[in-house]
């Protein structure tokens, strides 16, 4: 049914990783944005590649991080959200944990997402109602599914944003969880995704919708929980793109206890 979208939102992901990491190897510029988030050429150049690949699918709304916000998008049914460099800090850092998210969203939800994870040549997809993949640089595709963990359990947290909110949760908790682990942007959703980490939250209130959008479906399709500090699930193509209540997942419902 979506075989179309996906096809041309894995080729811009695909393209646009291609053009980060050369950037990457060969230095970049850096500007500071009126909310005090970086740019880099990278984020500009990525967000060129998609917006050009996806171009094709002209009727359907956009809202991109590194683009003008055109509300009439609220009227329309079907969106693009994308954040063509996610983890701009990390990619400043050079720290490797950076990715791309483009979402494919109908009716505020995601029905095609894919992230990709150039320093790996791989990226990531789901498909409402299909499953969650994880695409490997030689072309290799497997099926991504949650751990079942409901003890010992993996958290991760944000590599760059740490709050101490975040870091109460692994005092209150400590004899469910066995250790912490950092990683930057949506990389945090692909391996909970894989079943390498067990549980995120993040109480940050400076999110937006393109952050949290591609990694909501990747983490629902492969059987995990995706929503709101509240466990209220997020809807999408809002006039207020922030997320007021940050964002949580978790491989199993019994985990969320991890919130009291």
């Amino acid at each position: 049914m979506y075989e179309s979208i996906l096809r041309e939102m894995i080729k811009a992901v695909q393209e646009s990783s291609l053009e980060i990491m050369r950037i990457y190897k060969n230095g970049f510029d850096i500007r500071i944005k009126s909310d005090e988030s970086p740019a880099t050429d990278a984020d500009i150049a990525s967000d060129k590649i998609i917006r050009n690949k996806l171009s094709v699918f002209n009727e359907i709304g956009w809202l991109s991080e590194e683009d003008a916000d055109d509300l009439s998008r609220l009227n329309k049914r079907e969106l693009f959200i994308i954040d063509p460099l996610d983890g701009t800090q990390d990619f400043c850092d050079r720290d490797g944990s950076f990715g791309i998210n483009v979402a494919y969203v109908i009716d505020h939800k995601p029905v095609v997402t894919v992230i990709g994870i150039p320093r790996d040549g791989a990226f990531a997809y789901a498909v409402k109602g299909q499953g969650s993949f994880y695409v490997h640089e030689d072309g290799r595709e497997e099926e991504m599914h949650v751990s079942d963990r409901v003890k010992d359990l993996i958290m991760v947290g944000s590599r760059t944003h740490e709050l101490p909110e975040e870091r109460a949760v692994y005092q209150r908790h400590a004899s469910l969880i066995k250790e912490t682990k950092c990683y930057g942007a949506s990389l945090k959703a692909v391996y909970l995704a894989m079943g390498i980490v067990d549980a995120s939250i993040r109480y940050t209130k400076m999110t937006k919708e393109w952050d949290v959008c591609a990694p909501d479906l990747i983490v629902k399709e492969a059987g995990g929980i995706f929503c709101d500090t509240n466990l209220q699930e997020f809807n999408y193509n809002r006039a207020d793109v922030y997320n007021r209540d940050g964002y949580c997942m978790f491989n199993r419902k019994e985990n969320t206890v991890l919130l009291k």
